[in-house]
């Protein structure tokens, strides 16, 4: 059982441990594309010419699923979380090879959620790359993500 606060937490560092891991080389940079975060306030939009990315969540839905959770010592009422995750990447026009940087950011980024839970137990499944038209001089992909969770309430 987790709740929704320790599941975003634990959703957020798997990326952020595959991104870290992986996304430089991949850019062929010596600095890891940035991230931005929700609730992190940024002063302005990273440089036209760097990768970086952006992740954000929905919640879907929170159906009850059982009145009693049979986790001792409190039986209170178990509800199943469903919801999206999402990554934006965004790859400079400038670089003559932003799409082929892209997609294996993309992949790396897909590859952190594929077939993968949490220790908390937040579960992933269909994960999958979605090309998104360019906008402000950036080519743009989007990483959509459906997890699940049981939360006790």
């Amino acid at each position: 059982m987790t709740t929704y606060s320790e599941a975003i937490d634990a959703m957020f560092a798997l990326f952020n441990d595959a991104w870290v891991d992986g996304a430089g080389a991949l850019a062929e940079t010596t600095l890891v594309p940035d991230i931005r975060w929700p609730g992190v306030e940024e002063p302005e939009i990273p440089p036209v010419d760097s990768f970086w990315c952006r992740v954000s969540t929905q919640q879907v839905s929170e159906p009850l699923t059982s009145f009693k959770s049979g986790v001792a010592p409190t039986e209170n009422k178990r509800y199943s979380a469903v919801g999206l995750l999402f990554v934006q990447i965004f790859c400079p026009m400038s670089d003559s090879r932003a799409m082929e940087k892209g997609r294996l950011l993309a992949e790396l980024a897909r590859d952190a959620f594929r077939g993968k839970q949490t220790a908390n137990d937040v579960w992933f499944r269909n994960a999958r790359i979605q090309n998104l038209p360019p906008e402000d001089r950036f080519y743009r992909f989007n990483i959509v993500v459906e997890y699940t969770y049981d939360d006790i309430g």
